[in-house]
């Protein structure tokens, strides 16, 4: 199967989103060790280097309910209003061309921008190797420990871009061109953020500005 000119390769996750395989169990932690899970009983020993079982369990089952609330917030959007407001950014961004064939742009560096038609919503980034780049975003996903933004956020994380699959991204649009200061910021901070899947703004580089921008949704509407 060829999507946007690329090979789908079979692997262990499907071509589109699906909540049988959403965040996967994984007893190995990909953060540093906390007090905060440490009080909560998270780790097998004092040393944070495994998870306990039934902790992963657990907290799966909180990922799962933010899955069905995400859902519930996307079916709630207004594909008019979405697509106006893609349509609005693009003519205020003329840079951006939509692209068919990813092929054209393996190491080639700009800005990209992934749509997500179902779900109405998008993911803007930056990279120096579109094609991968976006590849790695059709084949990965996030850790068990960081499905939620902030951890135990049910009711206000995102979902981050490397939840969908490859299927879900149904246009692409890319700003070939050098990375410059600042860029990705500003094409994030311009793009109404109820139709936005980045989880923070562009250009971060530390805690504190990941912290600073972080985007999250009450989800209880």
């Amino acid at each position: 199967m060829e999507h946007f000119g690329l090979t789908l390769k079979k692997s262990k996750y499907s071509f589109h989103i699906n909540k049988e395989e959403f965040a996967p169990i994984s007893t190995k932690p990909s953060l540093r060790m906390f007090d905060g899970l440490a009080k909560r009983n998270a780790y097998t020993d004092s040393t944070g280097t495994e998870y306990r079982k039934e902790w992963c369990e657990e907290y799966r089952k909180l990922c799962l309910q933010n899955y069905d609330l995400n859902m519930k917030y996307f079916h709630s959007l207004d594909k008019e209003s979405f697509n106006d407001a893609l349509n609005t950014y693009l003519k205020t961004n003329t840079g951006f061309c939509e692209v068919h064939d990813l092929k054209e742009y393996e190491d080639v560096s700009g800005y990209y921008m992934m749509v997500l038609d179902e779900y109405k919503q998008v993911y803007i980034g930056k990279t120096d190797n579109i094609c991968r780049r976006i590849r790695q975003h059709w084949t990965k996903t996030k850790s068990l420990d960081r499905t939620l933004a902030p951890m135990y956020a049910v009711n206000k994380s995102v979902f981050s871009i490397d939840f969908f699959r490859a299927l879900d991204t149904t246009r692409i649009y890319v700003w070939k061109r050098d990375l410059g200061i600042q860029v990705e910021r500003d094409l994030i901070a311009s793009f109404p953020g109820e139709y936005q899947t980045n989880r923070i703004g562009g250009d971060i580089e530390t805690l504190i500005g990941a912290l600073a921008t972080r985007n999250t949704r009450d989800l209880n509407k």
